[in-house]
């Protein structure tokens, strides 16, 4: 349950713009995946941080979380307009000695005429 609070913060405080909190969650040599951006979870975290102040109108539900062992995983709604439809958004930690050591984030765009009456929900 640790790891999910954590986890929930480290999003939470990112896309707060705050910065400084979101570093204290992860480890010294923490990595992340996002092949939009150079190797550094300090990247990352600056690249959110940036993005918090561009759109202050962001929201950010979550919708599910699964955890198991040293892994935890995060399904939301981002939007960064009050009229943006927004996207899917999954994140996966990996955590080591009770802090973030790896991410992994993967979004996808929802469209406005999905021919899935289920949703992406």
């Amino acid at each position: 349950m640790e790891h999910v609070r954590t986890a929930c913060a480290f999003l939470t405080y990112a896309r707060a713009g705050d910065g400084a909190m979101a570093r204290t969650l992860v480890t010294s040599n923490a990595r992340h995946h996002n092949m939009y951006f150079p190797a550094g979870m300090d990247v990352l975290i600056d690249a959110i941080v940036q993005a918090s102040h561009e759109f202050p109108a962001s929201t950010f539900t979550i919708k599910r979380i699964v955890a198991e062992g040293d892994m935890v995983v995060i399904h939301s709604h981002v939007t960064h307009t009050v009229d943006d439809i927004g996207m899917s958004v999954v994140h996966m930690f990996r955590f080591d000695a009770g802090l973030i050591a790896e991410l992994w984030d993967i979004g996808q765009v929802i469209l406005p005429d999905c021919p899935n009456h289920d949703g992406l929900f």
